[in-house]
């Protein structure tokens, strides 16, 4: 590689770091926009989580749902944005409900101390035809 092409790469590659770190760092809190904020202490307890590592949650919230009457999907994701951070989004569609045809769970860790812990959780639903909105809304179903 010539002394043009690697100044050329490294350029490209310092404009690239600098437009990404920025984006990166302002997606997190954008991402809790259309959630109604929940208390964390209040979900964990009335789901009875013990457990503190990202996929043994996702695992536990997925294995207590044993409801399946009207199921469509339940999807369960994990993602590691920094290795200090996750996120586990939930998704149920088609509940047995008059009014919430889906409900969606967006739960926020960070490690600290070699421990995980959640400092943020966030709710969404969509309402049944002709009940309320019909996308993901932080709002209520009629």
């Amino acid at each position: 590689m010539n002394k043009s092409t690697l100044a050329r790469s490294l350029f490209f590659l310092a404009v690239f770091a600098s437009i990404q770190i920025p984006i990166v760092a302002l997606a997190q809190p954008a991402s809790r926009s259309g959630y109604e904020t929940i208390n964390p202490k209040q979900f964990v307890a009335d789901r009875k989580i013990t457990v503190s590592n990202p996929k043994d949650i996702a695992a536990k919230l997925f294995s207590r749902d044993t409801e399946s009457e009207g199921r469509k999907s339940d999807q369960i994701s994990v993602e590691y944005l920094t290795r200090d951070t996750a996120v586990i989004v939930q998704t149920v569609i088609g509940l047995a409900d008059d009014s919430v045809a889906g409900m969606r769970h967006r739960i926020e860790l960070r490690l600290r101390q070699n421990k995980w812990e959640i400092v943020w959780i966030g709710r969404q639903s969509k309402c049944q035809p002709n009940r309320g909105h019909q996308n993901w809304s932080s709002g209520r179903c009629l």
